[in-house]
């Protein structure tokens, strides 16, 4: 789900839940952790939410992650080790 998308339809009211998640493949010893966004819809679907160029966001800022969720509309969301 691009991002401008997730923000137009959150004004609307459309997201259920969001969780992040740990991208696969980051967690070793050698690499750090990156986390990603999923994002549920009313109809229990679920995107990944991505950047405007269709890449998937994803971080070792969880408050950068924190700030993108609360820009789709939504307060809370559920972190997945």
């Amino acid at each position: 789900m691009l991002l401008n998308e997730a923000i137009a339809l959150g004004e609307k009211g459309c997201w259920q839940e969001a969780q992040v998640r740990i991208s696969p493949g980051t967690k070793t010893p050698e690499s750090s952790t990156q986390w990603f966004v999923m994002l549920r819809d009313a109809s229990n679907k679920s995107f990944v939410l991505a950047d405007n160029n269709d890449q998937p966001i994803a971080t070792e800022d969880m408050s950068a992650l924190a700030q993108l969720i609360r820009s789709i509309g939504l307060k809370e969301f559920t972190v997945f080790l």
